[in-house]
């Protein structure tokens, strides 16, 4: 399970450090991330994502963004690959883009807060507000049939906290 965790969290810390407006908390990583499946599907190499997880952790994201473009090219709807191309995407600042992939992550993969919480952020940046708060009803819905307790309730709770944090204030 490390093994899966490892490059989301790789991912996560490169996001940090490459100062993106997208809030995401230390240690958030998406669940669902299957190693095997990876390697299952299709003719897709795991090689080749991890090299583009690589060039996220070496915050080259022209180099990640190449690499994904070449991964998703023969399995445009692979939900992991479009999480880490939408998150690139949000790291470049490519707004429109990041929000492509990351709608076919958050739809290919309805348990995953992950990508709804990226995704909502998103759409506060391209100032979608309506969108955006739709998946933050899916994150507050996941909570509520989590009830604090699934396995997935550290990062429900971390997505909320970043869709949150990207909110524009509020006017007085």
């Amino acid at each position: 399970m490390l093994v899966t965790k490892l490059p989301v969290l790789i991912l996560a810390a490169a996001f940090f450090a490459a100062g993106a407006s997208a809030q995401v908390p230390r240690g958030f990583t998406p669940q669902g991330a299957d190693q095997q499946r990876l390697e299952n599907n299709t003719s897709l190499s795991s090689k080749r994502y991890e090299d583009g997880v690589a060039a996220i952790k070496a915050k080259n994201f022209q180099v990640a963004e190449g690499i994904f473009e070449e991964y998703l090219r023969q399995n445009p709807t692979h939900p992991e690959a479009n999480l880490m191309m939408g998150t690139t995407k949000m790291s470049l600042g490519k707004w429109e883009d990041a929000r492509k992939h990351l709608d076919i992550a958050a739809r290919k993969d309805k348990k995953n807060p992950d990508p709804k919480s990226r995704l909502a952020v998103t759409l506060i940046k391209l100032g979608d507000m309506e969108g955006a708060m739709a998946q933050r009803a899916e994150l507050e819905k996941m909570s509520k049939d989590c009830k604090g307790k699934c396995r997935n309730a550290e990062w429900i709770a971390a997505g909320l906290a970043m869709v949150d944090a990207a909110m524009p204030p509020k006017q007085p």
